[in-house]
């Protein structure tokens, strides 16, 4: 005879509650929106590597809030879906869907 202490615990882990799928998408969202700060980054590093030609003025405010604003579009934009895979890789680890090494 088993008691209801002892079922419990298998019938909850067949069932998924919608809390737990909330944090699923919050940490997948995390997750993606990091690979977005982390691509903005590496363009930043880009932008900074590449001499200015002086054919246009490119050093204004303006110029730069705009250029910033288009980075962040940009990236998020590269961010979604498969992006560069670094939010999946992420996602996976995190939430323990990782396959551990060599099996």
């Amino acid at each position: 005879m088993t008691t209801i202490s002892q079922q419990m615990p298998i019938a909850l882990k067949k069932t998924a509650p919608a809390a737990d799928i909330a944090k699923e998408r919050e940490l997948r969202k995390a997750c993606h929106d990091f690979e977005a700060i982390m691509l903005k980054q590496m363009l930043e590093a880009m932008r900074k590597s590449v001499p200015q030609s002086g054919l246009l003025d490119n050093d204004g405010y303006a110029n730069k809030m705009y250029q910033s604003m288009q980075d962040d579009e940009l990236t998020q934009v590269m961010a979604q879906g498969r992006g560069m895979g670094l939010g999946e890789v992420l996602y996976k680890q995190l939430s323990g869907h990782a396959k551990p090494i060599g099996k």
